[in-house]
């Protein structure tokens, strides 16, 4: 006979990102990168759904640039102005059936499981139902909530500026020293003699020079 656990509910994230698309990268490798919630024949599977519509949008890319690739109101390419919308906001489903684990050892690896996430995303609110041979419980959380204040700062809003960086900040690309332009983007078209010099520095020092 086996034991059997069961994991199913919904969960809203926001990750990092300056773009939607990099909003997306980043949360993909964050799950990518998680503990594992184990069956003997298959492990919890994860949904990603984006929210529809957007809740943020700016008049320039994440450049500070004012370009014709960006839309306007009628969601077309603009040749004129247009606003660059994206989603914060992703609803992740959890669901498992899995093998050969009693309640305690899946509610432990689950939680280790969020736990991890809520540390590198926003976790604002949690609907989870764990059950298994003789228990069950459901974990809920609503916005603000305990799994919302695990959140790691990035390190751009730390106010010593000694915090560590959150988990995250690995995936994005540096800024140039006031520019909104990646530092190697800032090094290829722009003539600025600091970020130069920090460019080549970091370029020697991943060639071991």
């Amino acid at each position: 006979m086996s034991f059997w656990t069961y994991i199913n509910g919904t969960i809203i994230v926001s990750p990092l990102g300056r773009t939607q698309a990099e909003k997306r990268y980043i949360l993909d490798t964050v799950l990518s990168h998680l503990p594992i919630v184990s069956g003997s024949e298959r492990d919890m599977d994860v949904y990603v759904i984006q929210k529809n519509g957007h809740n943020c949008s700016s008049s320039c890319d994440e450049f500070g640039q004012v370009t014709n690739n960006l839309m306007d109101r009628y969601r077309r390419k603009s040749r004129k102005r247009g606003w660059l919308e994206t989603q914060d906001e992703y609803i992740l489903v959890v669901n498992a059936a899995l093998r050969d684990r009693e309640f305690e050892d899946t509610y432990r690896e689950f939680m280790k499981w969020l736990c991890r996430l809520a540390k590198r995303v926003m976790v604002h609110e949690v609907l989870v139902n764990i059950k298994g041979y003789g228990a069950s419980t459901i974990i809920q959380d609503k916005d603000y909530g305990r799994f919302y204040e695990m959140f790691e700062d990035p390190s751009w809003c730390s106010k010593t500026g000694m915090d560590e960086p959150n988990w995250c900040e690995y995936l994005m690309w540096d800024r140039a020293k006031d520019y909104n332009y990646p530092m190697e983007l800032a090094y290829k078209y722009f003539n600025d003699k600091e970020n130069d010099e920090e460019v080549e520095r970091r370029i020697k020092y991943m060639r071991g020079e």
